[in-house]
Order: C-alpha cells, then sequence, then structure tokens
C-alpha cells in the first residue's frame, strides 16, 4: 500500500498513465492532489514521475493550480536538475504557474538566473513580481551576494503585546527525535538546507510548537562577524502540524547589514510574505536583535529577542492571544 494525502491507495492500481489521468482531473477515486502528494512522498514501481510532474507543468489542459502544484512538487523531487523546466514555466501565461515557478527557482537557481527573474519582476505586477522579487532576494541571500542589493518592501509592524494575558516563551533543546523529525521535514521542502551543520531550538508558544534551526557557520566566535558583512540564510523555522504529527517549514530568515555593526532580520513565509522582523546590533562576537511581528493576516502580536553568542543561541520574548484579522475583500 502507497499512502497518500493520508487515504490508503492500492499500489498495484497506480500506473504512471492512472497518475497521468488523475492530475487531469479523470478519475474520481484519485484526486489531483492526492496524485501530487504520490509523486512527492513515494517511489511508484514502473512510473517515471519526473516526466509525469513535467508533462503536468506544461499541459494546457490541466487545471492551473495543478500545475502550479506540479511545479513545486517537481522542484522538491528535482532539486538543481528542476530549473530548466522552471526557466521554461516562467514564460507560462497563467500567472500561477509562472509564480510558482519563481518561488521554487529561489530554492534551487543560483546567481545566474537572477536576471531572469529580475527580468519578470520588472515587467509585471501583482503576484508574480512578489513572487520574482522574493526568489531573487532568496538566491542573494543563499549565496551571500555582498555586491547584490536587493531591497524588500517595508514592512508596518504590531504594537508590543500588552503584558496581561500574554503568552510568554523561550527556547531550549528539543529532544533528538523532535528535532530529526523537523531538520527532515524542512530539507523535504528546501532542497538547499544542510541538515547537518544545524543547532535546534524549540519554542513553545501556547499550543504553538516551534523547531527553529541555526545553520552553524554564523555561531561561534567568528559567526556573527559573518552576518555583519554580507546577507545570509541563517535560521529555518519549522511548525508543528498536529494533526499529522509532522512538521513542516514555516518561515525562513534572512538577514543583511544595514550599517556599521547593524543588521536586520526578516523571518518570512516561504514565498516571501514577512511574519516577524526586526533589527539589531553585532558587537563583541554577539549579535541582539528585537523582532516584532508584521501587521499580517493571521499574524499575532509578538515582542521577541534573539541573541546569538558563543555559547549559543537565546530565544525569549512574549506574544499575544490574538491574531490580525484578515482583510475584508474590497466592494467594487
Amino acid at each position: 500500500m502507497i499512502r497518500a494525502v493520508h487515504v490508503d491507495i492500492p499500489s498495484e492500481e497506480l500506473t504512471q498513465e492512472v497518475l497521468q489521468q488523475a492530475l487531469a482531473g479523470r478519475l474520481d477515486t484519485i484526486p489531483p492532489s492526492a496524485a501530487l502528494s504520490l509523486l512527492s512522498d513515494a517511489d511508484i514501481p514502473g512510473t517515471d514521475g519526473h516526466a509525469v510532474l513535467q508533462d503536468a507543468m506544461q499541459n494546457d489542459d490541466f487545471e492551473p493550480h495543478v500545475r502550479a502544484g506540479a511545479v513545486k512538487v517537481y522542484m522538491r523531487a528535482a532539486g538543481e536538475g528542476a530549473v530548466p523546466a522552471l526557466l521554461q514555466a516562467l514564460e507560462s501565461s497563467e500567472e500561477s504557474v509562472a509564480a510558482s515557478a519563481a518561488s521554487a527557482l529561489g530554492h534551487v537557481g543560483s546567481p545566474k538566473h537572477l536576471e531572469a527573474l529580475h527580468r519578470l519582476r520588472s515587467g509585471k505586477g501583482g503576484v508574480l513580481s512578489t513572487r520574482a522579487a522574493f526568489a531573487e532576494a532568496l538566491i542573494v541571500h543563499r549565496f551571500g551576494l555582498a555586491d547584490r542589493d536587493v531591497e524588500m518592501d517595508s514592512t508596518e509592524t504590531q504594537a508590543t503585546p500588552v503584558t496581561t494575558g500574554a503568552l510568554a516563551f523561550v527556547g531550549v533543546k528539543p529532544g533528538p527525535g523532535r528535532k530529526d523529525q523537523a531538520l527532515k521535514a524542512i530539507k523535504r521542502d528546501l532542497p538547499w538546507f544542510d541538515i547537518g551543520k544545524q543547532e535546534v531550538y524549540e519554542v513553545q508558544c501556547g499550543p504553538r510548537l516551534l523547531e527553529v534551526a541555526v545553520n552553524r557557520d554564523f555561531m561561534g566566535s567568528d559567526g556573527p562577524g559573518k552576518l555583519s558583512k554580507r546577507p545570509a540564510t541563517p535560521t529555518v523555522i519549522a511548525m508543528q502540524d498536529v494533526e499529522y504529527d509532522d512538521y513542516y517549514p514555516g518561515l525562513i530568515g534572512l538577514t543583511r547589514p544595514t550599517g556599521k555593526n547593524r543588521i536586520k532580520l526578516e523571518l518570512t513565509r516561504l514565498t516571501g510574505e514577512p511574519v516577524y522582523v526586526g533589527e539589531g546590533t553585532v558587537e563583541r562576537g554577539e549579535i541582539a536583535v528585537d523582532l516584532r511581528a508584521a501587521q499580517a493576516p493571521g499574524v499575532a502580536a509578538v515582542a521577541g529577542r534573539i541573541r546569538l553568542t558563543a555559547e549559543g543561541v537565546e530565544i525569549s520574548g512574549i506574544s499575544g492571544r490574538r491574531s490580525a484579522p484578515k482583510k475584508n475583500p474590497e466592494k467594487e
């Protein structure tokens, strides 16, 4: 049996043709989402999953959301090998497909792909432009390109939560089981993530359980100084999915120097929307950053502090209990 979207499907019924039909929406027994999950999580005998996914990305007869989903799954499955197909998908007339390809390229592309993303960002607005801009920024930070400035939009932050009734949080070391589970979950979605370089700190805030992976390259006596010299991606935060007893990467940390001995930290969703932002100092081999929650739907007010010292990482703060409300659709 092979499990997809937590529904058991007999493996003998799965063939490449069946999966293609499912992605096309022609099967009642296997919805497109289940087919994508199967192609993402299972090695199906006799099936060239990469070929199925590439066909789904390019097939105009498929629903746009299926094609966009195939882009994401193919990036996860093929890693850097997905780049040629992603570049082709950038030219799609369907905005959702092109936007998904831009996001994926940020995770597996290299500096030589920056111009393609920049042209895409300059030529169109909306979601596609936003995704392309973040993909460009992600490549700059992943590769530490100090000579390439990609300024992110300014972010309005929420007020510090009222202490009365707020939820306090601190970082502690997790047990080995949760640490390994979280790191594997991050790697599953982010091919560039290096499991072997991470220290992990756990944050419990009310019902939310977060695993904060910090790259050791930016720890120790020399690490903080590196962050004051170039852009970087020093941390990824995994969030617990209680329903399925698993984790998923929820936030990527981007840092960049903003002046002498000062840095800016943005914790963004994987598609670039800022969730927490802050600035801090780099002094005597230590970093201290004060974070605030972005003014964004679904984000609770947070006042936090992150200190990176020679001994490790300290995380502390308080969180409000209520999230910012969703915006009402504008009436025409």
